[in-house]
């Protein structure tokens, strides 16, 4: 949007209040005050324009350009970078640290923010939503519908042809992606998948500008989710964790022990589906033959003729709905963690008691997993938001 002699609108007036702040002084000694009251882009705008370009170097044709005003502050060049934001769990898509970090990209910096929508879920519906839907159908859709927004992208697709056509095309677009506890392991996995080795778009990994992972469950090494998704070395590369460490380490994210990361490959499949309760009865009915029969070996046990028996006179169920549900943890392909089963019996507890107490003491980190609003000092007084922020204001390729 150029401005020139005879032009009449908003704009006009904005850069005439704007020249008159920054160059007033100068201008006004030379050639006579500029108006702001008016819209209209008459002789006296085009003198002093033509004064501005002389002195920054530009010929002097008194016509206001778009990089003009996008120097000036009052208008912004489009920017193809985007930011897609993912919440965590319990939380529609406009709540939570990654929407706000995405929101002052774009009003801050330009991006544009594309928040990532799916159903709120997992956990058996404690943290609402349909308790049908388990931890792992819920970053299952998010993979869904991120993949549908960059099929959408008019960047995304303009590059992926001219990346198609050329491998080594200069393309322009920029890809940030931002996400917050439940939704940062499930954006990881996404990225992974689409931008990996053969993923759809492969092509363009190179415009990732970086993950702001923010209290993330898969974070290498300390995160409870790290025995069952390791995030791809390229990935980890891009990656920026942001984790609170104080009061006490965020319960989630930095999980020092291995007792977390066990009870998590059973928490996210919680729902309330048959294939579930088979998977829970895995658990849970081998760890009570270990404690009140353990002449049966557990989960080897189940198969004996004695188990249905022994487990309906210590629960009180009718021992055909015992034998129904052996019948079908015995055929299921789907086995847990036998580390998980063994913890769970007297022994295991016994083992693992020191760090057992220690687990106690790391609770209070589940509300600092919810603390990313407020300044912490690992962040230097920063909150973990301020942290994203100035990481994206901060980067250049």
């Amino acid at each position: 949007m150029s401005l020139r002699l005879g032009d009449a609108n908003d704009t006009v007036l904005r850069w005439r209040q704007v020249m008159n702040a920054m160059f007033g002084g100068l201008y006004t000694r030379l050639m006579g005050p500029l108006p702001t009251d008016t819209n209209v882009f008459g002789p006296r705008a085009q003198a002093w324009q033509e004064e501005y370009q002389r002195r920054t170097n530009q010929i002097p044709t008194g016509v206001v350009s778009d990089q003009d005003l996008a120097d000036l502050h009052i208008v912004y060049l489009y920017r193809p970078i985007w930011i897609y934001s993912a919440p965590g769990s319990g939380a529609p898509w406009s709540i939570g640290p990654p929407f706000d970090i995405g929101e002052w990209a774009k009003n801050v910096l330009h991006f544009n923010h594309q928040p990532v929508g799916y159903p709120i879920g997992g956990y058996l519906g404690l943290m609402g939503g349909d308790p049908a839907n388990s931890y792992n159908d819920i970053i299952a859709d998010l993979d869904v519908e991120l993949e549908r927004l960059l099929d959408n992208n008019p960047d995304v697709q303009r590059a992926m042809a001219a990346r198609t056509a050329d491998p080594n095309a200069v393309v322009d677009v920029e890809l940030w992606f931002a996400a917050y506890s439940q939704s940062a392991d499930g954006m990881k996995r996404s990225v992974q998948r689409l931008f990996g080795p053969g993923g759809k778009y492969e092509l363009i990994r190179d415009r990732i500008n970086g993950l702001l992972m923010v209290g993330d469950p898969s974070k290498p090494g300390t995160g409870i989710a790290r025995l069952v998704y390791v995030p791809a070395d390229w990935v980890t590369a891009l990656t920026h964790d942001i984790t609170n460490e104080s009061p006490t380490p965020d319960f989630y994210a930095e999980a020092s022990d291995n007792i977390r990361p066990m009870f998590y490959e059973w928490f996210v499949k919680a729902n309330t589906s048959l294939g579930f309760m088979v998977y829970t009865g895995q658990i849970i009915i081998p760890a009570i033959l270990n404690i009140v029969a353990p002449f049966l070996g557990g989960l080897a046990g189940l198969g004996n003729p004695l188990a249905a028996g022994i487990l309906a006179t210590q629960s009180g169920l009718p021992i055909d709905q015992i034998g129904s549900l052996l019948g079908g943890i015995t055929a299921s392909n789907e086995q847990p963690d036998p580390k998980l089963i063994q913890f769970l019996t007297i022994q295991g507890v016994l083992t693992n008691l020191p760090a057992l107490l220690g687990l106690l003491g790391a609770l209070p980190g589940i509300q600092v997993h919810g603390d990313y609003y407020a300044p912490k000092p690992e962040f230097g007084g920063r909150s973990g938001v301020q942290v994203a922020c100035d990481i994206m204001a901060g980067f250049r390729r």
